[in-house]
């Protein structure tokens, strides 16, 4: 017999409410790290004038040390960053 739809959105409560407790005490190898931006770091240029973002976990407080994509693109964008240089 087939639920009514009240039913299935009951269900469907039920089951998000669930997963979500689950979500609240599951670490970052489960979930996956929750970066945010934590400031910069200096690009590596010559002149030291560039900035590159920065992200922290805000879980389990790991931080990428500016290694992203973002910092990668604004690295080679920077005309007087050689990779040599660092």
């Amino acid at each position: 017999m087939m639920q009514n739809l009240a039913e299935q959105l009951e269900n469907a409560r039920a089951e998000v409410a669930r997963l979500e407790r689950i979500a609240a005490t599951a670490t970052c190898r489960e979930m996956g790290c929750d970066m945010q931006h934590a400031g910069g770091m200096n690009c590596g240029c010559d002149q030291g004038s560039c900035s590159v973002p920065v992200y922290v976990c805000t879980r389990c407080g790991d931080s990428d040390y500016g290694d992203n994509q973002e910092a990668l693109d604004k690295r080679t964008a920077c005309e007087r960053w050689t990779e040599g240089d660092l």
